[in-house]
């Protein structure tokens, strides 16, 4: 990661102090909800001091003490004009909490209502970071106002963190004036679900090969390519293969849907739902294969993939599509296999052959494993907060 001398000046002076506001927040589901709880957890573990503004009494999904502050919000934590407003006016009558520290929008919630509106904040001497996921970079450009609005923003910015190239490209493309404020710094594996034993993997029950998918049941993660792929590999391969999803159900149509694939899929597939973190680190201790092939949406983008990066914690290859920001979790041919999103047999192609080569499995959960030692929480919280 590279950081431009400008950024380090810029934050180091205000790194002491720093409020890291989202409207998504453990226990709530997200990937920006691990980013912000975990972003907190690391920057407070450095010793920096950080409060956390988030939505009703949300407590991280942990049994070890909170080292920081939760200041909770009076609103629901939705994206509406009202809501936009309420955080607002809580900003604006806690002014004085920022003063000489970092303001963090860490997530899009938070980042709409300063687009719609920062000029009410009445914020002073206080350094300014924006996070992109990288749904907001086509989300917040449609129209052409809030598109003038979230510019604006941009601009009024310190520094503006992607997680990905995918991210970073598509930011520049729309405003090439921003790429001074640029950091390009990923996210990493979320610590409650790295493995216990950082070496061995967990001795599977079973001698079938077994292919694990976490991630919300939803359309865009695209579990029913996986099914309908499963449903085309040879009677031999599936005689041997069975098949785990985890994730809440959050499109009860699509949900039901999948349950149909499956009952046609010709093996084994187990809908577990949203389990606790200790059991999620089980599955993927006791699985061979991670799939997860995000589909391409004009609204919705996989900006990074965390769980690509548990997964290759706990040393297994993943099966993935090459969309948004998936390339830079997930290495073609050393990490796992990408393939077309808009080419099925792509893909079942991908899967055939990560199923017949245990060899090929073998080699990429190991580079897989080494790669992901390599992206951590604290090392993401220096780039940002200073060193």
């Amino acid at each position: 990661m590279i950081v431009s001398q400008q950024w380090v000046n810029l934050f180091d002076m205000a790194r002491h102090k720093i409020t890291l506001l989202t409207h998504e927040f453990p226990p709530r589901r997200g990937g920006a909800g691990v980013y912000c709880e975990e972003m907190a957890h690391a920057a407070a573990s450095l010793g920096y001091e950080v409060k956390v503004w988030a939505p009703g009494k949300s407590d991280p999904e942990s049994n070890v003490p909170c080292p920081y502050p939760l200041h909770s919000l009076p609103l629901r934590g939705s994206q509406d004009w009202r809501c936009s407003l309420r955080l607002i006016r809580e900003v604006r009558k806690n002014a004085s909490d920022f003063t000489g520290g970092i303001l963090h929008l860490a997530e899009p919630g938070s980042l709409r209502a300063f687009v719609r509106f920062i000029s009410f904040a009445k914020l002073s001497s206080t350094r300014l970071l924006i996070t992109l996921h990288g749904s907001e970079i086509p989300l917040f450009s449609r129209f052409p106002l809030e598109k003038f609005l979230f510019r604006k923003l941009l601009r009024k910015a310190d520094g503006i963190h992607l997680l990905s190239n995918f991210n970073k490209k598509a930011l520049l493309s729309r405003f090439p004036e921003l790429a001074s404020k640029v950091v390009l710094a990923p996210g990493a594996a979320r610590r409650l679900f790295l493995p216990e034993n950082k070496h061995n993997k967990s001795e599977k029950n079973e001698g079938k090969l077994r292919i694990l998918t976490v991630g919300r049941i939803h359309p865009r993660k695209g579990q029913d390519r996986i099914l309908e792929a499963i449903r085309q590999m040879p009677k031999e391969l599936k005689a041997g293969l069975e098949y785990y999803v985890i994730g809440p159900e959050v499109r009860p149509h699509y949900a039901r849907g999948l349950r149909e694939q499956a009952d046609s899929s010709g093996v084994p597939v187990h809908f577990l739902g949203d389990l606790p973190d200790h059991d999620v680190r089980i599955a993927y201790g006791s699985s061979d294969l991670f799939a997860l092939t995000s589909v391409p949406h004009p609204r919705s983008i996989e900006g990074f993939g965390f769980v690509y990066l548990e997964a290759a914690a706990h040393g297994l290859p993943a099966l993935a599509h090459r969309t948004g920001g998936v390339e830079d979790a997930v290495v073609h041919n050393e990490t796992g296999l990408l393939a077309d999103p808009n080419d099925p047999d792509d893909l079942v192609r991908s899967l055939e052959r990560l199923l017949r080569d245990r060899e090929l499995r073998n080699r990429l959960g190991q580079k897989a494993r080494e790669r992901s030692l390599q992206f951590t929480w604290s090392q993401t919280a220096r780039t940002l907060y200073g060193t």
